[in-house]
């Protein structure tokens, strides 16, 4: 909400917009990242202790593999589910930064321009900063990299983040300057 005032009151400006946007792509590539891991980490944890705990057969009069089938199976069940859940994610992420775009739309002076470019340069050496240890960890042969080849659509996305960060970048760059008149330089 607070962003909205700062867009009304400042038509011709918008550099807390600007840079509202370029936050927002930058935790959209560091967020992919470390959510992506994260989720390879939780779905190989969540595998072993669900393969150990359903064999433990009856203590006394209870059924200790029927009671983890219930509780730790279906945990199990919703943690598999983030290895598409993440891309999803991703995807949202990018067409949320593209709305966004659209929604500071303005009549920017000619220095924001200048500093939107140098702000996207900087998220596309981040995002292959990203992009390259990502493909570290996808070829290893360790259980994370088996966990991270199983996300195939959050691996392809991070993978190509760079790509696809530039395009998304110029689009969001194309609408929110699309309102500049000859007047503005």
């Amino acid at each position: 909400m607070e962003l909205r005032k700062i867009i009304k009151k400042n038509k011709k400006g918008q550099l807390a917009a600007i840079a509202g946007i370029a936050l927002v792509a930058m935790l959209i590539i560091v967020g992919a990242f470390f959510f992506t891991v994260g989720s390879g980490v939780l779905t190989y944890v969540s595998g072993n202790v669900n393969d150990i705990t359903s064999g433990l057969g009856m203590a006394g009069s209870s059924n200790l593999s029927a009671i983890s089938d219930v509780s730790i199976g279906t945990l199990n069940t919703t943690i598999q589910m983030l290895q598409w859940g993440s891309g999803i994610m991703i995807m949202f992420g990018l067409f949320g930064l593209v709305i966004f775009a659209g929604a500071i739309r303005s009549r920017p002076n000619g220095f924001l321009i200048g500093l939107y470019l140098l702000l996207v340069i900087i998220l596309i050496f981040t995002s292959i900063y990203m992009s390259n240890t990502y493909e570290e960890l996808l070829g290893g042969t360790d259980e994370l990299a088996l966990e991270l080849q199983g996300m195939t659509m959050a691996s392809y996305l991070i993978l190509y983040m760079p790509g696809i960060m530039t395009i998304m970048s110029f689009i969001g760059g194309i609408i929110i300057f699309s309102g500049i008149g000859e007047d503005s330089f």
